[in-house]
């Protein structure tokens, strides 16, 4: 869908909280998708939705990181084209589904999955290990019915 032919929809946030997942070292990551821009399609299908939806978004994403694995702060930092991470196991802790509504009456909704996590040697500004998150959404759009 070209964002050329679609139209611009206003949203307000219903809900954006993290999910979060933890690593097997016992860093806790916490994700999430924001929402910046919603687009539709004018055109709708038979059901009434729009007959495209296309959502512009950024990831949010943030460790919590025991004491125990902090170090001093690195002089350079982590380079992903040069740098080699290794890959960490980790658990789903909690799914958080972030929501947004348009004034049209449709709930947007997004479900972030973190696919794959690796561990660098490099060290942030707060002697945390750098965590490179490959994060996924799966989005979704529900079309909520007047009561009135």
């Amino acid at each position: 869908m070209s964002v050329i032919d679609s139209k611009e929809v206003d949203f307000v946030v219903l809900k954006e909280d993290y999910s979060r997942f933890l690593v097997h070292d016992g860093t806790c990551i916490k994700a999430k998708i924001v929402v910046k821009k919603i687009f539709f399609n004018p055109q709708k299908t038979p059901e009434g939705y729009p007959a495209g939806i296309a959502v512009d978004t950024f990831n949010a994403v943030s460790s919590v990181v025991p004491q125990s694995l902090k170090r001093k702060p690195s002089t350079e930092q982590m380079n992903p084209q040069k740098d080699k991470g290794e890959e960490v196991k980790f658990e789903e802790q909690k799914i958080e589904i972030q929501e947004y509504m348009t004034p049209d009456g449709f709930k947007i909704t997004v479900k972030p999955i973190v696919t794959k996590i690796l561990k660098y040697e490099k060290y942030n500004n707060y002697g945390e290990p750098t965590y490179s998150v490959v994060l996924q959404a799966i989005t979704n759009i529900e079309k909520i019915e007047s009561t009135g």
